[in-house]
């Protein structure tokens, strides 16, 4: 219960916001993201959700400078293949992407 509590506290204080990206995959491969910003410096988490629905890890992170947060603002690429999809972060001249940036996304076929 406990770090359900703590998972909802910070998401209050880092203004948390969650995106579904599509078009869906192969096999209805879905990424969610999880983007936050918290005084000069944005965050973000993305996760391959399967028929299942249920995420089984995180696919990749990023940082990026001022707090910018590229999926909510549309600087970002995905594309699918046969064996999963890839998911391109990008920033901006002002607001670069600082480390991570791309997440492979596979949802075990």
């Amino acid at each position: 219960m406990f770090g359900t509590a703590w998972g909802a506290v910070d998401d209050l204080i880092s203004d948390a916001r969650y995106h579904v990206l599509r078009p869906a995959g192969p096999g209805s491969c879905t990424v969610v993201v999880r983007e936050t910003s918290l005084l000069m410096i944005g965050n973000g988490e993305a996760y391959a959700v399967g028929r299942t629905g249920l995420a089984l890890g995180q696919s990749g992170s990023w940082t990026v400078d001022d707090g910018y947060r590229p999926v909510d603002a549309g600087t970002y690429a995905l594309d699918w293949g046969r064996d999963g999809g890839l998911l391109r972060i990008r920033g901006t001249s002002t607001d670069p992407v600082l480390r991570g940036g791309s997440a492979d996304v596979d949802c075990g076929w």
